[in-house]
């Protein structure tokens, strides 16, 4: 008997391990995909098994729920680990035939003596207490999930920025990455435009590890030419993965287009100094990235056939300008005033306040764009009195963010002022920057616009 005490003690190791190892990721946990349990420990979790990157754009990571769906679904309870048979009192049918006679009355006796020895039968009740409860938290966990979900859907379905933006992080997070892959991401809807903006960080990919298997069965680095290969790879298909999503979780049908910057944290390798920028981004059409097939893409197609633009070596990276730039959270902005009305015909503009006269500029480009729904807001007054105003443009291909600066000059518009403007482009991260003044532009400044090709 002290064999078979020896024997049930080890069949409880496998249900206390799986007990202790069970976690529930709910509606607003980041899901991870698992990894066989025979690498866990071998792999180390911040390291990339070449196979795993093509699930970034496989077509069961990337199914439903998508949407409100997200909101109102749980991902199903893990399973219970389940005790041995033996912990179990053994019940017989009334209709079995005597020759089991012996055999049950057997299986009677063991029972029993295993009831009797209260060490063994201690770690049974142990076990079966710490599963009920362990069932009663999951259990507790989704109906609480479930509640937050669908008072969220009801703040999407009113149009909610707040619960939008929450219910498309959501479906970034549910729907599972490698873990190595998985990092922080912003969505902002612009309800003028109908542009979502999907901003996703990624990994430094130039320091992350990525192994494969070799033909001797050994876990190794990939070759440098590989490493380059798919981490571009990767960089395409998590760009594609969150327009994809983001498409497909629309609640309301409340944008037209969706935009992806990639934004990325690296250290500099000529100075060491940390650098982080956008290294790549895309934008396209909210009906044509719905019609994407996961599963049959390939990467890099897709991503040039949605016009994407990335970094030119993403282990070196260095930052590209977005495709698509919404920043409306400025608090430099005030209100527009209305100074057109008071202005008469003879009205020397040179001569108006500078303040009426940055408003009036800022009138003149609503009226330019009236029906293209433009936002153009004034900013507050600059110790150079240059910057004034910001325009943001919602068409997808000329639009996105322009600085406007008004010179109320009466002598001519020097070579410093376009200079400036430019660096001011620049640190905003603007599209384009407008100059408009009330004098005019001498022919150094003429000749220095042609040769740069400013427009």
């Amino acid at each position: 008997m002290g064999y078979q005490k020896y024997q049930r003690r080890d069949d409880l190791k496998r249900p206390k391990s799986q007990i202790e190892e069970i976690q529930y990721r709910g509606i607003f946990d980041l899901q991870f995909l698992p990894r066989p349990w025979i690498l866990r420990g071998i792999i180390p979790s911040s390291a990339l098994v070449l196979d795993e990157v093509d699930t970034v754009l496989a077509k069961d990571t990337l199914a439903p729920p998508h949407g409100l769906d997200v909101l109102l679904t749980p991902p199903p309870a893990p399973a219970m680990p389940t005790l041995p048979s033996w912990t179990q009192a053994p019940v017989f049918s009334l209709d079995e035939t005597e020759a089991l006679g012996r055999v049950r009355e057997r299986i009677r006796r063991e029972y029993e003596e295993i009831s009797k020895d209260a060490s063994l039968q201690k770690e049974v009740d142990n076990l079966r207490t710490k599963i009920a409860a362990k069932s009663e938290a999951i259990d507790q966990k989704m109906r609480q999930d479930q509640a937050r979900g669908a008072e969220l859907a009801t703040g999407c379905r009113n149009r909610d920025l707040a619960a939008i933006r929450l219910l498309m992080l959501t479906c970034l997070a549910r729907h599972p990455l490698p873990e190595p892959l998985v990092l922080n991401a912003d969505f902002v809807l612009d309800n003028l435009s109908r542009v979502a903006l999907c901003t996703i960080q990624v990994p430094d990919l130039s320091t992350m590890p990525i192994v494969k298997k070799s033909a001797t069965k050994r876990w190794q680095p990939v070759s440098e030419a590989q490493r380059k290969r798919c981490s571009e790879r990767i960089l395409h298909a998590l760009c594609i993965r969150a327009a994809y999503l983001i498409a497909m979780s629309d609640p309301g049908s409340f944008f037209d287009t969706v935009a992806v910057n990639a934004h990325q944290k690296w250290f500099d390798p000529a100075t060491g100094s940390p650098r982080e920028g956008i290294v790549a981004s895309l934008q396209g059409a909210k009906s044509e990235l719905c019609q994407l097939q996961p599963g049959h893409l390939d990467p890099k197609a897709c991503f040039r056939h949605l016009g994407g633009i990335s970094t030119a070596n993403i282990l070196n990276a260095a930052p590209v300008r977005p495709i698509f730039v919404m920043d409306r959270n400025d608090d430099r902005i005030v209100a527009n005033k209305d100074v057109a009305s008071q202005i008469e015909e003879q009205t020397n503009l040179a001569a108006m306040p500078w303040e009426d006269f940055e408003h009036l500029v800022s009138q003149l480009f609503e009226w330019m764009f009236t029906n293209d729904d433009v936002e153009i807001k004034v900013t507050r007054a600059s110790r150079d009195r240059g910057v004034d105003a910001i325009m943001f443009d919602p068409d997808p291909i000329r639009g996105g963010k322009y600085v406007l600066q008004a010179k109320r000059y009466t002598r001519t518009v020097d070579v410093a002022a376009v200079r400036d403007l430019y660096g001011t482009v620049v640190n905003e991260g603007a599209n384009r920057g407008i100059l408009v003044t009330t004098a005019s532009y001498g022919p150094v400044l003429m000749n220095l616009l042609r040769t740069n090709r400013f427009r």
